[in-house]
């Protein structure tokens, strides 16, 4: 933060996780409808979108560093997997390792819709999510809980039965809290398709 109050943009690795940890805390305050700090969390909470906006407009991409080492092309030679996505940048967690609490991950999926966010990966990326409060966002938002949903079931559902009520239950909120009276893009199903 600067002597102004504002919150710096990042500009190195350090300071994007440190950006990260405090919209976490700030997400935190505010699932407590009653915490004493919810003003000041507000107000952060729109410091760090303005930060990433400015970040964004300025082309600075950041892609988080990742450890994983790929063991070969078996199968999908041509796929380019992202170390993480956008949402889980942002904290959103489910299942039963390390879930974030439901309140918490309403906070997330709030942020996400409503404020800018961090300009990850690259712009190609970053321009799939859309502007704040845009049927663009919103639709990104809802399919990619809906694929993941998806590739669960196509799995051992009864590993990922936690993490499918989870996205379930975050895609009605969704669905109820943005889609509903404003939007009119087809909202995503949830069911694998069968071949």
């Amino acid at each position: 933060m600067n002597e102004s109050g504002f919150i710096t943009p990042p500009s190195s690795s350090l300071e994007y996780d440190r950006s990260r940890r405090q919209l976490e805390n700030v997400l935190r305050v505010l699932a407590k409808p009653d915490h004493q700090l919810r003003e000041k969390a507000l107000k952060l909470r729109q410091d760090i979108s303005s930060a990433w906006q400015i970040l964004a407009a300025q082309d600075k991409w950041f892609a988080w560093p990742t450890t994983t080492a790929s063991r070969g092309t078996r199968g999908l030679e041509r796929c380019e997997w992202r170390p993480y996505g956008m949402l889980s940048f942002l904290g959103y967690h489910v299942g039963e390792t390390q879930p974030t609490s439901q309140e918490i991950r309403w906070h997330i999926l709030e942020y996400a819709f409503e404020c800018h966010l961090p300009p990850l990966h690259d712009r190609l990326y970053y321009s799939e999510w859309g502007r704040p409060k845009t049927p663009q966002r919103l639709s990104k938002m809802a399919n990619t809980l809906a694929a993941l949903t998806r590739n669960a079931k196509r799995r051992d559902t009864v590993s990922f039965a936690r993490a499918i009520d989870d996205w379930e239950h975050d895609l009605a909120l969704l669905r109820d809290g943005y889609y509903v009276d404003f939007f009119h893009f087809g909202w995503p199903e949830t069911c694998p398709f069968l071949h």
